[in-house]
């Protein structure tokens, strides 16, 4: 009986450990999809800024206190918003992959390819 108690034992911490590799594998998928979402957002958003720079005839460079301090509270407020934005594309992330779960599709050559993207 101890025997088969301990099989048991052994069996639960697998499927265990087999729960928390398939969380922490959609987390990864998560991460990675939203960390792809948000970059392609901001370097859309960095396009349209070099060109409003490059056709408006603006300075990259502040020349007053005041503009830097603009500047500075610019830069914090990108931060935060970009903060948000992840959070944002992480939970659509999350979604997706639980999607795929539900469907079956996860570990499929074509999902695990289109959620790295």
């Amino acid at each position: 009986m101890t025997l088969l108690f301990a099989f048991y034992e052994i069996w639960m911490n697998l499927k265990n450990q087999e729960k928390t590799i398939i969380d922490l594998r959609k987390t990864l998928l998560a991460m990675r999809r939203a960390a792809v979402l948000t970059t392609s957002e901001y370097e859309k958003k960095n396009r349209e800024l070099e060109e409003a720079l490059r056709f408006g005839g603006g300075s990259l460079s502040p020349s007053t206190p005041e503009k830097r301090e603009l500047q500075m509270d610019d830069i914090e407020n990108s931060t935060s918003n970009a903060i948000s934005l992840f959070d944002h594309k992480l939970d659509q992330a999350y979604a997706e992959v639980e999607a795929a779960v539900s469907a079956g599709t996860l570990g499929t050559p074509g999902q695990i390819g289109s959620l790295s993207r």
